[in-house]
C-alpha cells in the first residue's frame, strides 16, 4: 500500500495481493481516522460479498473466484469497539461484463485498487441495533 496526503483526503494505492477491508481498515488506523468516506475502483480477486436477509437477521454470502473489474467500491469508516470499521458496498463486473454487487466482506488486489479516502473531522461510533441485528452509527 502507498498513500499521498491531498486536500479532500489521502489518494491510496492498494497493490496485487493486498486485501481490501483489512488493509483499508489498517490505513484508517495509521492515519487515527475517526470517520470518513472512500470510493475506489481497481481490479479485484477472490471476492466476498453479502446480503443482509432482514427478516432472519443475518447477512446471505457469496464467493465469487477469478478476476474480476471493481467498478466501484463506496463506503465508510467509523469506530466499532474502540477501533476503525470499514463499511463497503462494491459492483463488480466478469469478463463478460456481467455486474455483481453487494455488502463487501473481503476481497484481494488482483492489479491495483485505487481509493480516495477522506475524513468527517469527527469521532462517529457504531453500536448494536436490537431491532435490525446490526451495528448502526450512532447520530
Amino acid at each position: 500500500m502507498t498513500y499521498k496526503q491531498v486536500d479532500q483526503g489521502y489518494i491510496v494505492r492498494l497493490n496485487r495481493g493486498e486485501e481490501i477491508v483489512a488493509t483499508l481498515t489498517e490505513f484508517a488506523s495509521s492515519v487515527n481516522l475517526k470517520s470518513g468516506f472512500v470510493t475506489g475502483l481497481g481490479a479485484i480477486c477472490d471476492v466476498e460479498l453479502g446480503f443482509f436477509d432482514f427478516e432472519n437477521r443475518e447477512y446471505i454470502r457469496k464467493e465469487f473466484d477469478g478476476d474480476y473489474e471493481l467498478i466501484n467500491l463506496t463506503g465508510n469508516f467509523s469506530i466499532l469497539d474502540g477501533l476503525p470499521f470499514l463499511h463497503a458496498h462494491i459492483t463488480i463486473a466478469d469478463s463478460e461484463c456481467r455486474p455483481f454487487a453487494g455488502h463487501l466482506y473481503s476481497a484481494k488486489v488482483a492489479v491495483t485498487g485505487e481509493f480516495l479516502v477522506t475524513s468527517t473531522g469527527v469521532e462517529v461510533i457504531r453500536k448494536p441495533d436490537e431491532e435490525t441485528g446490526l451495528n448502526l452509527l450512532e447520530l
